[in-house]
């Protein structure tokens, strides 16, 4: 996510002082069902417009994590022998 960021940031020549995210996972469940719910949280630093700060939070959105992580995810195993 914040590779992500930077990388549109150095695109748009938008100059930021701190550029940081957190992201903090949570399963929850409900009728035997589990939905994993990630929350991040974005420092942006001081000194951005409004339009930068959009800019940024919508790379932050799109990033290719999200996609990957997007929907349903199942996990196969198998043991090597």
């Amino acid at each position: 996510m914040v590779l992500t960021m930077a990388a549109v940031a150095d695109n748009k020549g938008i100059q930021f002082t701190r550029m940081a995210a957190v992201v903090e996972g949570r399963t929850e469940f409900a009728d035997r069902q589990a939905a994993t719910r990630f929350f991040s949280h974005l420092d942006l630093g001081e000194g951005l417009t409004a339009r930068e700060t959009r800019i940024l939070h919508n790379a932050a959105r799109q990033c290719e994590v999200h996609k990957m992580l997007h929907g349903k995810v199942i996990f196969e195993e198998c043991l090597l022998t």
